[in-house]
């Protein structure tokens, strides 16, 4: 068993190459310059392929949105890593007031601009808005709305790839939410707790992380995100999910 389990990430890794390949030799092709911009090469990338891999995976992960997010999404809500906002579909419109997108990817704008809308939030007139920072600029993302001003943070296969997550998210939460009742909604591909799995999502986390943005298999999230005081907190894994699974998911919801 352990073959087809260790190469299990292999035909994501081609399949985004496929798709993401073509978008970025074209940019090049168009402006030379880009070669010394390393990280706009890999979001041009990244959102090449995420048109397609991005509904997939949301789809996928449909089940697991519904019952995590629409009873329990609410007030201010702050997502990280929003992408193509595909998250904003699972929103019980009556009870959330703004929609603050995170998202430092600014080829990822037209397809999150179409969901917000869709959704039936608006930039102009302040029930959405979009910060062009990553989540660890805890600092930046306060400036803009306040601290302590957000009642939801969502972070849907987001903080796998968020530089020093474990600091980052302490930080995160504590200076955003209000306390008490702020609440994080989280569902995070991470390590898995067989051992062999462990150790197979460490040899492939640096190969993966160069295609997939930073993002890492072997990132301990559920440890890092029990840092926070909560008073309370519903953690568990992905429904059907097997623990030795190279992308093992872990769903939680944690209340100050």
């Amino acid at each position: 068993m352990w073959l087809p389990l260790f190469l299990d990430p292999l035909p994501q890794l081609l399949e985004c190459t496929r798709l993401g390949l073509p978008p970025t030799l074209r940019a090049i092709w168009a402006d030379p310059w880009l070669l010394f911009h390393p990280q706009k090469l890999r979001n041009i990338f990244m959102a090449g392929f995420w048109v397609v891999f991005g509904p997939g995976l949301d789809e996928n992960a449909a089940p697991a949105k519904r019952r995590l997010v629409t009873p329990y999404a609410h007030g201010v809500v702050l997502e990280i890593g929003a992408g193509h906002g595909h998250s904003l579909q699972y929103f019980d419109r009556d009870k959330v007031t703004k929609y603050v997108a995170v998202e430092p990817n600014e080829d990822m704008y037209p397809g999150l601009r179409k969901s917000i809308a869709q959704a039936g939030f608006s930039e102009a007139d302040g029930t959405a808005l979009i910060l062009p920072f990553g989540a660890h600029e805890v600092d930046r993302i306060a400036d803009v709305v306040g601290e302590h001003q957000v009642d939801t943070i969502i972070s849907f296969l987001t903080l796998c790839s968020v530089p020093n997550s474990k600091q980052v998210i302490p930080k995160l939460c504590l200076t955003l939410l209000k306390s008490p009742g702020g609440t994080l909604l989280m569902y995070e591909h991470c390590l898995s707790p067989v051992w062999s799995s462990r150790l197979y999502q460490r040899i492939w986390s640096p190969i993966w992380s160069l295609a997939w943005n930073g993002c890492r298999l072997d990132r301990d999230t559920p440890k890092w995100v029990e840092q926070v005081p909560w008073s309370e907190r519903y953690v568990g894994k992905e429904e059907g999910m097997p623990d030795w699974h190279l992308f093992y998911r872990a769903v939680g919801r944690y209340v100050l």
